[in-house]
Formats: structure tokens, C-alpha cells, sequence
């Protein structure tokens, strides 16, 4: 391992440098400069030590509260209660995994950083386009539904109604904190398709065979339960329907936010601006005081244009109602972006330098969210 020392910086070497400036800087500007989900679940994120992340399941269906006098087991002569044979609130289990960025600098490079300032320069650009690739990395798997083996939980695993489903083969899937949905139903997120309105009319088979999405038309229309306005307030519906909690926060592809913009300016209903997201810096919607945002990163995890091309494509677009008191973000203490020493190659004049994160995303309550899926969403909007 190398130990660059710099000039102008006494005895310091580049590595605690850069761990002692930048590294702060790329964990708040990754989490927090483009995404406002990633921002909330950074704003309260938590800290694990163990080989797992074990969280309590928050479900309030344990069966063993009773009202007035009937405190005994109930029989035949009692009206007392009967307490549950197994406590479901058990505890689910997500194992961590690694995210690694590295940047190069060369032999040239470490010569002329004879300053501070030009140690600013250099080091910068350098942390700069090493943030870029991290950012890039997290947010396109924060929606995927067909995650790569070991990437961080997405929503749109930890927010479905089974287990996550890895993009390799053969197939490979993993019951989210452990729990088989299959068995415990009640380790679910409610996800309204095509299926569940009856007034959406989008149709790509030929023959047609009956309505495969929602199309643009079905959320203009008001008359229909596919209007957007409608799809919002049954998302909702869904996602308080257990524990009476409504969302905080829904998020959609643009396309998907400026309809819902226009609509609601044009029937002057909720306020357009949402003033908790204005705070964190992003522009946002407010519908009965929950928080809406875009986030173009969702377009990527939809199907993509193929040859021949895939019959969903643009109509499979997503919104997420998110409670974000039920998610959560984890890391590792001692791998909290942190930068390791400068290793030289031996081929060549190049020193490189890893930033490691250690954790995942996590979900205690799943059915406190809902997801409304086959949306007409066009790739190419924005």
C-alpha cells in the first residue's frame, strides 16, 4: 500500500485527506443532492455492527388486546381473550452488502500538488466524477425490479407483493428479511394493475383481448376510476388501510408528476408546491398534504425498447406511496464511505484509491405503502 505524502501538507498523506475532507462530502452529496427519497432515508439513517441487520417487524396484529374485565384465557366459562399460538411480530433479517467506487491518479497528477489549492483541484474533479458513478449507481437500482445479485434492496423489491427477483440465471430470488410472503400474507405491499380499474382501456394485443395498461387517455378522463386524481386517492386508501397512516411521500416518473401537476392546476385542488421538500431543496407537489416528487430514474427500471420490441414498453410505468416511517437505511460504522489507502499498479505509473459503504435498505412494515403498476409512461418523455 502507498502512502502519498503531498507537498505544502507536512507530514499528512493524501489518503487522510481525502478521508478527513471529501469523504463527508460524497456521503451527503449522494444522498442528498438529487433524490429526495434517498434524502429522507439518509436524514435518518441508522447504524449496524453485527453480520445482519435484524429489525423488528411493525405490525399490530397480535391478536392479544382485549377492552374491560376479561383479563383470564378464554373457555367455555370465560369471556376473557385467546392469545396468539405464534407471535407473527417476529423480527426480519437483511444482509448487508458492499458498494465500492474507486478513482485513479496518477504519478503526474501527485507531482503537481504543491498546495493546498492544487491538491483542491485535482482531488476534487477527481471525488466530483467518483460522486457521479455512485449516485448513477444507487439511484437506477433504487426502482428496479430485477436487481443485480448483491446490490442494495430496492424499493421496488422491499415494496412488492412477494420476493425479490435477481437479474441472472437460472433465476434467483430472495424473500424479503427473510419472510416467505406465500406463507405470511401479511408480509405484503398491496400493488394495484390493470386488473383493479375497470375503466382503463389501453390495449396492445391484436386481436385485442381485453385492456393490458392504463392509458393516457384513462388518466385525462375524470369520469373514469383510472383518472389520475382517482389513482392517487385509492393508492392512498390502500396504504393507510392497516395502520391508518397515510403515506408521506409518492413518487412517479415525470411524465406520470406533470399530468398530476395539470390536473391538479387545473381543478385547483391541494396546494402545488410541497413546502417540506422546498426546504430539503427539491421541487415537489402537495396532494392532501402528502409530498409528491419525480424521479426520472424510475424510467430506467421500466422495459426497455427491444428487438422486437417488448409490448410494454412505455406502459409500464409506477407510482410508489411510500410510508418512509417504515424504511429505513443502514450502514456499517467502520464502512461508512470510507476511502482506503492509495494501492500503486505495478504496471503502470497510476495510484488507485477505493470508497467503501457497507449496508442496505430495509423495510419493517410492508403493507403500510402501496404501489399502483401498468401506467402508460413514455422512455423517451425526458
Amino acid at each position: 500500500m502507498s502512502n502519498i505524502v503531498v507537498s505544502g501538507t507536512g507530514s499528512a498523506s493524501l489518503s487522510a485527506l481525502i478521508q478527513q475532507y471529501y469523504m463527508p462530502v460524497l456521503y451527503d452529496n449522494i444522498f442528498k443532492k438529487s433524490h429526495p427519497l434517498l434524502a429522507i432515508l439518509k436524514s435518518k439513517a441508522k447504524t449496524f455492527n453485527g453480520r445482519e441487520i435484524v429489525v423488528p417487524v411493525e405490525y399490530a396484529d397480535g391478536g392479544a388486546s382485549v377492552f374491560g374485565n376479561k383479563h383470564g384465557l378464554a373457555n367455555s366459562g370465560s369471556a376473557g381473550y385467546t392469545p396468539a399460538l405464534a407471535d407473527i411480530a417476529k423480527t426480519a433479517s437483511f444482509n448487508p452488502t458492499m458498494l465500492t467506487g474507486h478513482f485513479l491518479l496518477t504519478k503526474e497528477e501527485t507531482l503537481l500538488m504543491n498546495s493546498p489549492q492544487a491538491i483542491k483541484n485535482i482531488v476534487g474533479a477527481k471525488v466530483a466524477n467518483l460522486q457521479k458513478g455512485l449516485e448513477k449507481k444507487v439511484a437506477e437500482n433504487l426502482f428496479s425490479t430485477s436487481p443485480e445479485v448483491d446490490a442494495f434492496n430496492p424499493i421496488a423489491g422491499l415494496l412488492s407483493a412477494g420476493a425479490i427477483s435477481y437479474n441472472i440465471s437460472p433465476a434467483q430470488t430472495s424473500h424479503v428479511g427473510g419472510i416467505d410472503a406465500s406463507s405470511d400474507t401479511w408480509w405484503k405491499t398491496p400493488v394495484l394493475g390493470v386488473g383493479d380499474f375497470s375503466d382503463a382501456s389501453g390495449e396492445n394485443d391484436s386481436p385485442a383481448n381485453g385492456a393490458d395498461y392504463v392509458a393516457e387517455s384513462d388518466m385525462q378522463d375524470p369520469s373514469k376510476n383510472t383518472y389520475i386524481l382517482r389513482v392517487l386517492a385509492r393508492g392512498i386508501a390502500n396504504a393507510k388501510a392497516q395502520t391508518g397512516e397515510s403515506p408521506d411521500l409518492i413518487v412517479c416518473p415525470q411524465y406520470i408528476y406533470d399530468l398530476i401537476e395539470s390536473e391538479l392546476g387545473e381543478h385547483k385542488r391541494g396546494s402545488l408546491e410541497s413546502d417540506r421538500m422546498a426546504k430539503m431543496g427539491f421541487v415537489g407537489l402537495s396532494y392532501r398534504g402528502i409530498d409528491i416528487i419525480a424521479d426520472q430514474d424510475m424510467v430506467t427500471a421500466q422495459q426497455p425498447v427491444v428487438s422486437p420490441a417488448n409490448a410494454m414498453t412505455n406502459k409500464d410505468g409506477r407510482i410508489y406511496f411510500i410510508n418512509t416511517e417504515y424504511t429505513h437505511m443502514f450502514f456499517n460504522s467502520g464502512a461508512k464511505f470510507t476511502a482506503s489507502d492509495m494501492i500503486e499498479d505495478t504496471q503502470s505509473n497510476t495510484f488507485v484509491q477505493k470508497v467503501h459503504t457497507y449496508g442496505n435498505l430495509v423495510v419493517t412494515n410492508r403493507k403500510a405503502h402501496c404501489v399502483v403498476k401498468d401506467l402508460y409512461s413514455p422512455l423517451d418523455y425526458a
